[in-house]
């Protein structure tokens, strides 16, 4: 069942101009920050459920002793490492929750305006074309029913 109008809000150009400069900030206290390419991503090694008591048992071992580790191990590193994953936990468990509200407030928006947007077409469809206006408009809206039914045809069997 189609639900059109879950959400009636606005959101002022200055609101908006503030969010950007507040992320704009936010982004400059990470300049550190990363972009992987899909196989760069799925390349790396995942740190997983387990990976951050792995890892402390670890450094908990070359605290104890450093003679056992390879030449080119720098604890000063993996401590640094290790914290700033710790930090950036925090921060992304603070986001993530945001994000999220973000993506489903908009796909609730974009429902909303094509929910709107068919009740248009329908009343466009039973104006018969009484106004040019109206039926360039109608013109247009079909093109998206065109792709639609493209899209759902079934392949024929071969």
């Amino acid at each position: 069942m189609k639900k059109g109008n879950r959400i009636s809000a606005a959101l002022p150009n200055t609101a908006v101009d503030k969010i950007l400069e507040a992320l704009d900030t936010i982004e400059g206290q990470l300049p550190f920050l990363l972009t992987l390419s899909p196989e760069e991503s799925r390349g790396l090694r995942h740190l997983g459920f387990d990976g951050i008591p792995y890892a402390q048992a670890g450094l908990d071992a070359v605290r104890a002793s450093t003679a056992f580790t390879r030449r080119s191990f720098d604890l000063a590193e993996f401590e640094k490492d290790l914290d700033l994953h710790a930090q950036l936990r925090r921060v992304r468990a603070r986001l993530a929750p945001l994000s999220q509200k973000l993506e489903d407030t908009f796909r609730v928006v974009g429902a909303d305006i094509m929910v709107t947007a068919d009740d248009l077409y329908e009343d466009m469809r039973k104006d018969n074309g009484e106004t040019e206006a109206i039926q360039a408009a109608r013109q247009q809206m079909r093109k998206r029913y065109g792709y639609r039914k493209a899209a759902k045809a079934p392949s024929p069997a071969s």
